[in-house]
């Protein structure tokens, strides 16, 4: 039985998609997708239909939904230490997390089988790698978390994922189009229900202009859209009348770091390099689709998007902590892992004696805050899983833990409950993977130290304290941004994709005819306005 308690937003909602069977929850992250869905669970299972329910998860959130589950239905419980902390889940009887080694997960699935529990929670990998076992299950309801993993419809992973279906079937996702391109949408609507959008070359012609080449150069007739979404989608904004009461003010706001002459002239260096690859590219570099580049969905060479990409990460990393370019370059030469034009850089004499401009900045800014707020808690995001240590140590005397993408789910889960029940521990300093579904509503302040190319992407991190659980009338995030480079155009490029994204979903953004055209400033010319700068001028160039 469901012993939570739902907003009168999300009443109606859950009665939508119980009568349905078939539907996307879009609400926006912190509004409760999860409580939703578990109390649509419920309601399913006091049907004579429906005896157990596989929840689809990312690997990092699989002891959090367990936890829900533990605090929002009246089923027996346990407590499970996860290293100095220990949550509550569950007992085995009534819910199976997939979870341990492959032995052990054999076992679980074999328990699945027998005792036919409530509820299994398992990962999208588990789906994909453990197929056999998993499609024997055959569960009468399946809900899949954070669905934009299946946004990609010609990819293998998605092909899988969507063979496994049931008669009720659920997806959550506050971000189903991660980077403003409605094909994504496609994608999740052809495993929620395939009727609403019917043929993809018929979708495609419908509401994609394209280029000669195929490249995408506009949406269209996006209102229309927008109505045949609304026969299976629910979507629900923080900004909405009915939702505003419940959740905490969100300030955002901007960190601008100016670089020092010596980081600014390294910037034009490779900035230089960039732009001549940008050449090779002809056309496509007018209006680089960087998304879709590190997707491998561009229509460029492959020797080519290399060494673009090569520059791309080196700009980046210079930004973020220019010590990461030469750890990338010894790993070259070492013959590890590395970049060979990380390691030309540092042969060049490029990266000697470089500071830290935005690493300093921020951990004067973070020292200032919680120096002046013993109560202040913050989560931090950074692309770079390297700059975590260089901050925990710079911030050592306030507690802190880090959430990355080679944790285990036990270690992961002891981050998260270290940061949200000791008092001690300040900081919650995570890379991208904690940037999916993550609850973490003990936090005031969110910081990206970086920004992704993926608006879905930054839309995650960005709402990870702005929940519906949290006990603060507004929270902040910051933005950190070097001045005058690649980190302000692609805030100008969020913003058109957010416009994309709001006309689809929200029916509001398009122009009068129904229309998104991109207005942000080209990578290309973006490097030639630097470039025409004094200091850039006077800054020696390496070769590609």
């Amino acid at each position: 039985m469901f012993t939570g308690k739902l907003h009168p937003y999300q009443e109606a909602d859950f009665s939508r998609i119980v009568e349905r069977g078939s539907m996307l929850c879009a609400y926006t992250m912190g509004l409760g997708k999860t409580v939703l869905s578990i109390a649509v669970m419920e309601e399913w299972l006091a049907q004579d239909d429906v005896e157990t329910c596989m929840i689809v998860v990312p690997a990092s959130l699989k002891w959090q939904w367990a936890e829900a589950l533990a605090r929002f239905t009246d089923v027996p419980t346990k407590r499970r230490p996860v290293g100095r902390a220990f949550v509550v889940v569950p007992d085995d009887s009534t819910c199976v997390v997939v979870d341990g080694s492959k032995p052990k997960k054999e076992r679980q699935y074999e328990q699945i089988l027998a005792q036919r529990p409530e509820y299994v929670i398992l990962s999208y990998e588990a789906v994909i790698h453990d197929w056999k076992l998993v499609r024997k299950i055959r569960p009468d309801a399946v809900v899949l978390d954070e669905a934009s993993f299946i946004k990609s419809f010609r990819a293998q992973r998605s092909k899988k994922l969507k063979r496994l279906t049931a008669g009720y079937r659920l997806g959550l996702s506050g971000t189903v189009i991660d980077n403003g391109q409605p094909e994504e949408l496609f994608s999740i609507l052809e495993w929620v229900d395939p009727d609403v959008l019917g043929r993809w070359d018929l979708f495609d012609a419908a509401f994609i202009q394209r280029s000669r080449t195929g490249i995408p150069l506009a949406y269209k007739n996006l209102p229309l859209l927008h109505r045949k979404l609304e026969q299976a989608m629910i979507r629900r904004t923080y900004r909405d009348p009915d939702v505003a009461p419940f959740m905490p003010a969100v300030r955002e706001r901007e960190l601008t770091v100016r670089l020092d002459n010596q980081t600014r002239a390294a910037y034009a260096h490779i900035a230089r390099d960039l732009l001549d690859e940008l050449d090779k590219l002809g056309g496509a570099g007018q209006s680089l689709d960087l998304a879709a580049l590190y997707a491998g969905r561009s229509d460029a060479g492959t020797a080519v998007q290399g060494r673009v990409m090569a520059r791309l990460s080196a700009l980046q990393m210079l930004l973020n902590y220019p010590p990461l370019l030469l750890d990338s370059a010894g790993g070259y030469v070492a013959g590890e892992s590395g970049s060979q034009y990380a390691a030309q850089l540092a042969e060049a004499g490029v990266l000697h004696g470089l500071g830290a401009p935005k690493l300093d900045a921020v951990v004067r800014y973070l020292r200032r805050r919680l120096s002046a707020d013993a109560s202040l808690k913050v989560v931090l995001f950074s692309f770079h899983k390297g700059v975590l240590p260089r901050l925990a140590q710079a911030l050592e005397q306030w507690g802190s833990v880090q959430f990355t993408g080679d944790m285990n789910a036990r270690q992961k889960a002891e981050s998260k409950a270290l940061f949200a029940h000791d008092p001690e521990v300040r900081l919650f300093l995570a890379s991208d993977a904690g940037g999916y579904g993550l609850d973490l509503p003990q936090a005031r302040l969110l910081v990206n130290f970086d920004q992704r190319d993926s608006a879905g992407a930054m839309d995650q991190r960005n709402s990870r304290h702005v929940r519906a659980s949290s006990t603060f009338a507004e929270v902040e995030v910051v933005h950190v941004l070097a001045e005058d480079t690649i980190e302000e155009r692609r805030m100008e490029r969020l913003a058109v994709k957010r416009r994309t994204t709001g006309a689809i979903l929200d029916g509001r953004g398009a122009d009068e005819d129904g229309r998104v055209v991109s207005d942000a400033e080209s990578l290309r010319a973006h490097l030639e306005r630097f470039l025409g700068t004094d200091t850039a001028k006077s800054a020696p160039h390496l070769g590609a």
